[in-house]
């Protein structure tokens, strides 16, 4: 039994010096056959986490429309104005006159005063013509002549000669007179600002003559050519009295808008009455004055004219 137990020791110190002291013997005298090799192990590989890249969803983007640029209106450049003289209160003014399809409401009313007056016929027409109870028909060419005497609606009414009693309906379209009444118009207005500028121009040099006339002169010319008298009511009885007897026909008492102050110049009293007339292109005012001389009227003139009123 004590022989078994010395055996396993030697065995076991065999074996522990095998491992341990030989390599180390071996290394030393070179026995490469039994030097133990040491093998290093690889170092571990890096794990590399996988990273999850959540993706967020696309946003929707709600583009603004930019304000269009607001464009500034230039600045108006400033202008020194020149300081504008003062009013003449002896200075004419032209009135503003109205159109002529104002005084014809748009040519649907024509004055009495248009007619009779030769018109042309624009195009071909056949005519039927009144006399009496009869008819009779007839053919105008365009630019044949005829007489406009009158107005029937939107029509005219013409005749062969402005005495013959034949009457014939037209449209106011088919003849020129429209033309003729535009042309005569402005015609009628050049005259008419140039007799109220006379007008004018004739109470400013008697106004002023009258100032500055001597103080013996003022008043009467000479014994028994006294100043027209004036009434209550602003009239003169003797301008009055002259109408009434059909010394002057155009002017009546109710159609006088004013009456003006007696002017003597040259031993003749003046007197300016101003007027509503009718002419072919509707009422409009007019002046006109009584000459009176020794208590009586001798003419009436237009104070821009110097033309006789019928």
């Amino acid at each position: 039994m004590k022989g078994i137990l010395v055996l396993i020791l030697a065995a076991a110190v065999g074996y522990i010096s095998y491992q341990y002291a030989y390599p180390i013997l071996a290394g030393y005298v070179k026995f490469e056959k039994h030097k133990k090799e040491i093998v290093v192990a690889p170092a571990p590989k890096p794990v590399v986490k996988k990273e999850v890249a959540v993706v967020a969803p696309p946003k929707t983007v709600v583009e603004v429309p930019k304000p269009a640029p607001v464009m500034e209106a230039p600045k108006p450049a400033v202008v020194m104005e020149t300081p504008k003289p003062a009013a003449d209160p002896n200075e004419f003014v032209a009135p503003a006159l109205p159109t002529i399809e104002e005084t014809t409401k748009n040519w649907t009313v024509l004055p009495k005063s248009a007619f009779p007056r030769q018109v042309t016929i624009k195009r071909d027409l056949e005519l039927s013509m009144k006399i009496g109870n009869s008819k009779a028909a007839t053919q105008v060419k365009a630019g044949g002549k005829m007489y406009a005497v009158g107005q029937d609606g939107t029509n005219i009414l013409v005749s062969p000669s402005d005495t013959s009693p034949m009457r014939g309906a037209v449209a106011f379209e088919d003849t020129d007179l429209k033309d003729v009444l535009i042309q005569g118009y402005e015609r009628w207005k050049i005259t008419y600002v140039e007799t109220l500028k006379k007008a004018h121009a004739f109470r400013l040099v008697a106004a002023e003559r009258a100032k500055n006339a001597p103080a013996e002169s003022k008043g009467t010319a000479k014994a028994g050519n006294d100043k027209p008298a004036k009434d209550k009511d602003g009239t003169y009885p003797l301008l009055l009295a002259s109408m009434k007897s059909g010394q002057v026909t155009e002017i009546k008492p109710d159609i006088i808008k004013e009456w003006g102050e007696p002017q003597l110049a040259e031993g003749v009293w003046t007197v300016i009455v101003k007027y509503e007339t009718q002419t072919m292109f509707g009422k409009f005012d007019t002046e006109a004055q009584a000459h009176v001389k020794n208590g009586a009227v001798e003419k009436w003139i237009y104070t821009g004219s110097g033309e006789v009123v019928p």
